[in-house]
């Protein structure tokens, strides 16, 4: 959706300031002068850069986290489950920045019923496409906040980022796990489909990887005996797109059948945002 998309430009001499999505996700600039570097390492003072552009993509919802192409999955393939997921960008005079190796960027995410355990997890990209989460051991912790009318108590997450690109608030579901598989019809395949495990009741989503051998979609480490929907995404040569939606439960190395319908572009989107 268009409001999980926020960009935020200054100029000149940054004061400390707090930017604030409409989502609600609070990102604090502190100490402006000492806070970015260019991707060779070379300090860039806030003061510097004639536009300074922050943008912030959240992906708060099941349906964002499809549409971005993204997962809750690590990169030893154990399922996470997500407290809120964003994207920090940051470019002066058009040209990327990163954090100082000895700053961290205060980050605030609402959430209703913030859980206790989790932890700060980097994005890995595999060129430009996203790969997975990798733990940073860094903890999550529980926080409140005014509103910006300061007088609603805001409740969530505040976390402490080394770095920028995508972050996620994150705890491992930790349950024994089983071998899920996909069979789709052979018209569908890795190159037009992609193929998503939901879980119903956490902000848990699995990508499922093509078996060469059997032609199925599969997951290895799914937690035995989840409620899950089985998300399907296709588009074929000729232009036309296809949904598989099935709602099932994780059991001992299972393949289910799917059959996805023939639908428009719009409905796909739709679907999404109703996940």
């Amino acid at each position: 959706s268009a409001t999980s998309h926020s960009t935020f430009v200054l100029s000149g001499t940054v004061p400390d300031t707090a930017l604030i999505t409409p989502g609600g996700v609070r990102v604090f600039l502190t100490d402006n002068e000492h806070l970015f570097s260019d991707t060779d390492g070379n300090p860039v003072p806030c003061s510097t850069c004639q536009t300074l552009r922050v943008e912030v993509t959240e992906a708060l919802r099941k349906g964002d986290i499809i549409a971005r192409g993204i997962h809750t999955v690590s990169t030893d393939g154990s399922l996470l489950e997500s407290g809120g997921m964003l994207r920090i960008n940051v470019t002066c005079d058009g040209k990327a920045l990163q954090l100082l190796p000895d700053r961290k960027l205060k980050i605030q995410v609402p959430a209703d019923d913030p859980a206790d355990d989790m932890f700060v997890f980097e994005g890995i990209m595999k060129s430009d496409t996203f790969g997975s989460w990798a733990d940073t051991g860094l903890p999550v912790f529980q926080s409140d906040w005014l509103a910006p009318n300061q007088v609603d108590v805001i409740t969530g997450y505040e976390l402490f980022s080394p770095h920028l690109n995508w972050i996620n608030c994150d705890r491992f579901v930790g349950e024994p796990t089983t071998s899920f598989c996909v069979d789709l019809p052979p018209e569908f395949n890795p190159e037009n489909s992609r193929v998503y495990l939901v879980f119903e009741n956490m902000q848990s989503i699995a990508p499922l990887e093509t078996d060469l051998s059997s032609g199925t979609f599969c997951y290895p480490m799914a937690p035995h005996g989840f409620q899950v929907r089985i998300v399907s995404i296709s588009k074929t040569e000729d232009g036309r797109y296809w949904l598989g939606n099935k709602q099932t439960e994780i059991g001992t190395n299972a393949t289910v059948e799917v059959q996805p319908q023939e639908v428009q572009e719009q409905q796909v989107l739709n679907f999404l945002k109703n996940l």
